[in-house]
């Protein structure tokens, strides 16, 4: 009989449990009761699928300002950081030698065309040959492209800006001797910015140009909104991804070239039913939620799951419109229907 005693106080234990008191009769909380659950009612929600990608600023229009001859710089007309115009001078390297040049061929010049009206006086007179108002027009045309060349060369030693932008850190000082190829700064139009990145490509269905675009930087804490203006002609091989351009409006001058960006592009808008993350079981690839019936029970439906987004998970079969879920109290559910207490939406 002793031996049977453990058997028998087990049995009795279970019975208890099953058939007592419930929960809120005796402040205690036991297996076998109504669990406290939080539900949700499923609504139809805007929602997109997302293509992310991480790429490099670049500027919309960039140059290295460098000298193409090698001379001495006699004067500098900027500062680090200034903004220039297009046409702007920013630097004159020596040109004496041009100047002197010029101003020789200029007096010739003068000299030739006056020459030239002579002589074309003196053909009407019959008093000189034809050939000798040809001989001096020659003399003429070639001061002329001789001029040219000379103020070629005083180009070359006058540095101007390209286009209007923002200059970088001035690298050379008045008085120094630079050679072809020197840089003296940089350029850059930063009042748009070019973003390049790199897309998969199994997701050229999904973009196209004209498509908006965020992207979000470490360095700040609110997103840019930008479009895609190109996508390259050619998949990468190797990689299997296409590069995808965008171009980003930078009205307030925040973005830098070389900036790195992850960026979020929307496509297939639509509405959709999406529930917390928090109310998905997932084993392997099978996924369910409770679905509460009335409002003491609950039962465990398989759903198939598409798109997500932080804190939610799309479901495109197994639930319908104005379902309620389970959200908060999943992990205690066991066996389907299940007992809950609701308390709270």
């Amino acid at each position: 009989m002793v031996k049977w005693f453990p058997i028998i106080a087990g049995i009795v234990g279970l019975a208890w449990f099953w058939m007592g008191p419930e929960p809120e009769e005796t402040g205690r909380s036991y297996r076998g009761g109504p669990v406290p659950v939080t539900i949700v009612q499923v609504e139809a929600q805007a929602f997109a699928d997302q293509i992310s990608a991480v790429g490099t600023l670049e500027a919309w229009e960039s140059v290295d300002i460098r000298a193409s001859v090698s001379q001495i710089v006699t004067a500098l007309n900027f500062e680090d950081g200034d903004i220039a115009d297009e046409g702007a001078v920013l630097a004159i390297l020596k040109q004496d030698a041009e100047r002197a040049r010029f101003s020789e061929l200029s007096a010739s010049l003068v000299d030739a065309e006056r020459e030239v009206r002579r002589l074309e006086n003196l053909v009407v007179k019959n008093q000189v040959a034809q050939t000798e108002v040809d001989r001096a027009n020659t003399r003429v045309q070639v001061l002329e492209y001789q001029l040219e060349e000379v103020e070629a060369r005083m180009r070359d030693r006058t540095i101007r800006a390209p286009f209007t932008g923002q200059l970088g850190l001035r690298e050379i000082s008045p008085g120094a001797l630079v050679t072809s190829g020197t840089r003296i700064t940089t350029l850059d139009d930063v009042s748009r910015m070019r973003l390049t990145f790199a897309v998969p490509a199994t997701e050229l269905g999904r973009i196209r140009v004209g498509q908006s675009l965020t992207a979000q930087s470490a360095a700040f804490s609110r997103s840019f909104e930008g479009v895609i203006s190109a996508i390259d002609s050619r998949v990468d091989p190797a990689t299997r991804s296409v590069q995808v351009r965008a171009e980003i409006a930078n009205d307030e001058g925040e973005l830098r070239p070389g900036l790195l960006m992850t960026t979020q592009i929307a496509s297939n808008p639509r509405d959709a039913i999406l529930v917390p993350e928090q109310a998905l079981e997932s084993q392997a690839s099978v996924h369910s939620v409770w679905r509460v019936s009335g409002d003491t029970e609950a039962e465990k439906v398989t759903v198939e799951v598409g798109g997500r987004m932080p804190g939610f998970v799309e479901i495109i079969a197994g639930l319908e419109l104005g379902d309620r879920i389970i959200v908060d109290g999943v992990g205690s559910l066991r066996m389907s229907p299940a007992k809950i207490r609701i308390q709270g939406s």
